[in-house]
């Protein structure tokens, strides 16, 4: 009986640790992480390549995830499309929303690009190799991970930064919005910019 209780003392302890690491590591805004951060990136869409220097016009949008996210990302997405769509037609027109998966080994790029109209008719989609997307999470202070599941259909989840990354007209990543915030402040965060 006392093992028993020493051993879900120590799954606790652990669970904790894990909950907080998660809490670090998903919800990092640039403030706690430093201000080098973002910059100009490229990365593979179904017909050619998006480089950020070719938006200079434009506010993007960028979130990591991946297309078999069972959560986060399509309430994300689906939250920011909804935003985009119901904000006037010359102010959408400025802003361009883009999905980068994390998940090159199962998202091709053509299941990519459906995924990301299926939130917003605008909305690029696109992935890299792996060492290409290491270096662009860091650049922008993400974070992902995978998570093998031995009993799983799906073989492995994606742990994932759940933030959506504003950048300006200059190519500079001005905010962040939690995955809670984007609803309640996307719409004014991107009125100011597009103003500019």
């Amino acid at each position: 009986m006392k093992s028993s209780k020493i051993f879900t003392f120590f799954v606790l302890i652990i669970a904790m640790f894990l909950g907080v690491f998660s809490y670090l590591n998903f919800n990092k805004t640039p403030a706690s992480i430093g201000d080098q951060l973002g910059g100009d990136f490229s990365v593979t869409l179904e017909d050619g390549q998006f480089k950020l220097e070719d938006y200079r016009d434009k506010v993007v949008l960028l979130y990591f995830g991946y297309a078999s996210c069972p959560d986060v990302c399509p309430t994300a997405l689906a939250l920011t499309g909804n935003i985009l769509k119901k904000l006037p037609q010359a102010i959408a027109a400025q802003i361009q929303p883009l999905f980068i998966s994390v998940d090159p080994d199962r998202d091709d790029l053509k299941k990519l690009t459906l995924y990301g109209h299926y939130f917003h008719p605008n909305m690029l989609a696109g992935t890299d190799t792996k060492e290409k997307l290491d270096k662009l999470v860091r650049k922008y202070g993400a974070f992902y991970s995978i998570n093998n599941q031995e009993n799983s259909a799906m073989g492995y989840s994606v742990d994932h930064t759940s933030r959506l990354y504003i950048i300006d007209k200059n190519g500079k990543l001005a905010d962040t919005l939690s995955h809670a915030d984007i609803q309640p402040n996307l719409a004014n965060k991107l009125l100011l910019l597009t103003e500019k």
